[in-house]
């Protein structure tokens, strides 16, 4: 008989269960290190394409205020949804080519060229979500600004997350709100604070009062827009990176994401040829 049978009271100890393996926390330092970084490194694919398309929407932004009749209601309908159409296309497209650059380097792998990035995004979904958040934004803005910036701060990865995961724009919306709600102080310095400085930016940028000055302002907003919005898909593309890697396995598996740690899970491979 052994001796602990024979120490009255003496019970077996049962092994602990782990407890499950909270989320990583987020530095805001590092993440925008890590942008800075992907800037440093991709700058010119990037600029090459925020600039372009801020010069493009700046440009039909321009015709719309100055050249555009507003008492002909069709016509400034139509050229208000074409600025808006052109602007979309290209936040899709610029942050569409941020997050296949970024994939790229984290895998080793060659990029993908812009033909091929643009071939390869789900423009559908992208610009849908795109219009349901900024309205869902809108909504919350009207609604005492608070709410706005809660929505901003809530679907801040939405687009990235359909881009990483191949979600459809609804479950993309619901992915986000749980990672950013894991993680809502990073997200708000890192995301929000950003976004709404270069939106308050954007309005309050001055207009040029004569024909002479429409050239050099329009190269002018157009150079420092696109920067400004390079930055911005630099920095979301690395949050939403970010805020999948420091998932727990068990978070994981239960939204159906990339395990924490594979964060190029969901990617499509660079197309050869």
């Amino acid at each position: 008989m052994r001796l602990s049978e024979l120490v009255q009271g003496h019970a077996r100890r049962e092994p602990r269960e782990r407890r499950p393996r909270r989320a990583a926390r987020l530095r805001p330092a590092a993440i925008l290190a890590a942008a800075a970084r992907a800037g440093y490194r991709d700058w010119r694919p990037v600029l090459a394409v925020a600039i372009p398309v801020s010069l493009l929407s700046a440009g039909a932004e321009m015709l719309v205020d100055h050249y555009v009749d507003p008492a002909d209601a069709a016509l400034s309908l139509t050229a208000a949804l074409s600025a808006t159409g052109v602007s979309l296309v290209g936040t899709v497209l610029l942050s569409g080519l941020v997050c296949r650059l970024i994939s790229a380097a984290e895998r080793g792998k060659a990029a993908m060229t812009l033909p091929q990035v643009a071939r390869s995004l789900p423009w559908g979904r992208l610009i849908a979500a795109d219009l349901l958040v900024s309205l869902a934004v809108l909504a919350g803005l009207v609604l005492l600004v608070i709410p706005g910036l809660v929505m901003l701060t809530l679907f801040a990865v939405v687009g990235p997350v359909i881009e990483i995961e191949h979600r459809k724009v609804f479950a993309a919306m619901r992915r986000s709100v749980r990672l950013t709600r894991a993680h809502p102080w990073t997200t708000l310095l890192v995301a929000t604070v950003p976004l709404a400085l270069t939106a308050e930016v954007e309005a309050v940028a001055p207009e040029p009062h004569h024909a002479a000055e429409i050239a050099g302002f329009l190269i002018l907003r157009g150079v420092a827009e696109g920067i400004m919005e390079a930055c911005i898909a630099l920095i979301l593309v690395e949050l939403c990176f970010a805020l999948i890697g420091a998932q727990s396995p068990a978070t994981a598996a239960a939204s159906g994401g990339p395990p924490g740690g594979d964060v190029t899970a969901g990617l499509p491979p660079p197309e050869t040829g």
